[in-house]
C-alpha cells in the first residue's frame, strides 16, 4: 500500500492526463499567479523564484504561462520526433500544466514573514541579515522550496515520459537537454517583462 502511494505521488500521470489534468493545472496556475501577485515573489524561470522589479499583475501571469507553455511546446515537438506513438496535444499540455501544481507551495511559503523579510532585503543590508532572528527560518524555508522544485522536476519528467510514451536513454537525454534549454528560454522571455 505504501509503495503504491509513493508511486502515485511521484507519477500522478498514470491516473490523470489530458483535459482533466489540463483543467487542474490551469486552476492551480491561476491560484499560484494570485498568490505570487500578493506575495511579491516572481518566477524568473523554471528553476528560479524570487523578487523582481515589475509588480504588475500581467507580469505574474506571463511568468506562469511561460514556465508552462515553453516546456509543453518543447515536449510536444520532441515527443512527435522521438516517439513512435501517437502524441496527443491535450496529454502533453495537460500533464505539463498539472506538473506545475507543486509550485503552489512555493507561493504559500513566500507569504511567511521570514520570506517577506528576505524579499525586502537590499544588497547593502545582506550582511546584516545573517544576524537577524528570521534569517535561519528563511534559510530553512529556502530548503523547503528546493524540495518543491525537485518534486516539480520529477513530475515534469514523468509528464514527458507518460504523455509522449518515451523511455530509456531517449527519455533521459531529451528531458535533460529540454529542461535546461527551456529554463534558459524562460529566463530570457520573462526578463523581457522587467
Amino acid at each position: 500500500m505504501k509503495n503504491r502511494f509513493w508511486k502515485s505521488a511521484l507519477n500522478p500521470f498514470e491516473r490523470i492526463a489530458g483535459v482533466k489534468a489540463l483543467l487542474w493545472g490551469l486552476a492551480a496556475m491561476v491560484v499560484s499567479t494570485v498568490i505570487s501577485y500578493f506575495s511579491g515573489w516572481h518566477y524568473h524561470g523554471m528553476l528560479h523564484f524570487g523578487p523582481a522589479p515589475n509588480n504588475e499583475w500581467w507580469c505574474y501571469a506571463v511568468e506562469h504561462l511561460t514556465v508552462w507553455l515553453v516546456p509543453a511546446v518543447v515536449f510536444y515537438i520532441g515527443g512527435r520526433i522521438l516517439s513512435p506513438s501517437r502524441i496527443r496535444l491535450s496529454d502533453v499540455f495537460g500533464t505539463t500544466a498539472f506538473a506545475q501544481i507543486p509550485l503552489l507551495l512555493m507561493g504559500v511559503v513566500s507569504f511567511l514573514p521570514p520570506m517577506q523579510a528576505l524579499n525586502g532585503l537590499t544588497e547593502q543590508n545582506a550582511l546584516q541579515a545573517v544576524t537577524q532572528p528570521w534569517f535561519m527560518m528563511a534559510m530553512f524555508l529556502s530548503v523547503f522550496v528546493v524540495v518543491v522544485i525537485a518534486i516539480n522536476i520529477v513530475w515534469m519528467y514523468n509528464a514527458l515520459k507518460v504523455s509522449c510514451n518515451l523511455s530509456g536513454y531517449k527519455l533521459r537525454v531529451f528531458f535533460i537537454v529540454a529542461y535546461i534549454g527551456c529554463d534558459v528560454a524562460c529566463r530570457y522571455i520573462i526578463a523581457a517583462c522587467y
